[in-house]
């Protein structure tokens, strides 16, 4: 038994804000994108986490819903292209109205820290 009391972890430390702070922390937990421990501990002690975050933050989820929408947009836009090639549509103009949503492609890519 005295083997198991050796290997316990140490009881947890909690914390509660009060009432009126409680939407603001939890607002800032959600957008740091890290798990509300990691939070506190930078926080508290400015040091990083220990290991990588698990969640995109508030801001890459919103990212990746626009790179998901541009996509679709993007696919809409060949599939009328396609559509409409065959009563003589000028492609240029397709290949003009795709152009903004490659570059915007381009950017969310960026912001995510990868390469298009």
């Amino acid at each position: 038994m005295a083997e198991q009391d050796e290997k316990k972890r140490e009881a947890p430390i909690s914390y509660r804000p009060p009432k009126e702070l409680r939407v603001e922390f939890d607002e800032r937990v959600l957008a740091s994108g890290l798990s509300t421990s990691a939070f506190i501990t930078k926080s508290v002690f400015g040091r990083d986490p220990p290991r990588q975050s698990r969640r995109p933050s508030v801001e890459h989820e919103a990212v990746a819903q626009i790179l998901a929408g541009l996509a679709q947009i993007r696919d809409e836009l060949h599939a009328i292209a396609m559509h409409l090639g065959e009563g003589g549509v000028d492609r240029a103009l397709i290949e003009e109205a795709v152009r903004p949503l490659t570059e915007m492609r381009a950017v969310c890519f960026k912001a995510l820290g990868r390469k298009p």
